[in-house]
This record gives C-alpha cells, structure tokens and sequence, in this order.
C-alpha cells in the first residue's frame, strides 16, 4: 500500500464518519423538534382546559416512544441509502488476474 492509497483510505473513511456525524444530528433534531411540539401543545392544552400540567407532562412522556420509534426509522433508513464503496483494482492486478506465471 502505497501512499496514494492510504490518502484514499482515509479520505473515504472521513467523508463516511461525516455522513454518519449528519445522520446522528438529524436524529437528535427530529428528537428536539417532537418534544418542543409535544411541550407546546401540553402547555396550550393545560392553559386551554385549565388543568394543572397534566396534558404537558403527559405529551412529554408519551413523546418518548414515539421519539424513539421515529429516530430508529430514520436512523435505519438513512444508513441503508448508503452505498459501500466498491473496491477499485489497479490496472496492473487487471492485467494480471487469471494468468499463470
């Protein structure tokens, strides 16, 4: 292995670990935005009914599941988009497979 191929390596290996670092932030910004929503909706359901808490506690417990559930969809079907790099054979292995010495 030469360094060309090691420069190769480790520049597939960054840009892998960065689609990786996008799919994580996206997961913890779909998680964000569904507890913000459930918090917002239990606080105007509270003040709207006038109840103590219970709808904005409620929604924020139950919004966990539900988190958990749409990030694991996300996280399996943004992972499975990724295509593995196939691996590149040098023009000399070409020139050289299937022949005998």
């Amino acid at each position: 292995m030469d360094g060309g191929d090691i420069k190769q390596e480790n520049d597939h290996q960054y840009a892998k670990n960065l689609t990786f670092a996008g799919i994580a932030g996206l997961a913890g910004l779909i998680t964000l935005l569904i507890v913000l929503v459930s918090l917002l909706l239990g606080i105007w359901l509270d003040k709207l009914l006038g109840t103590n808490h219970s709808f904005t506690i409620g929604l924020i417990l139950g919004s966990v599941p539900v988190t958990v559930i749409i990030m694991l969809k996300f996280v399996r079907w943004a992972t499975s988009r990724i295509k593995p790099q196939s691996k590149q054979t040098s023009f000399e292995e070409d020139d050289n497979s299937g022949k005998t010495p």
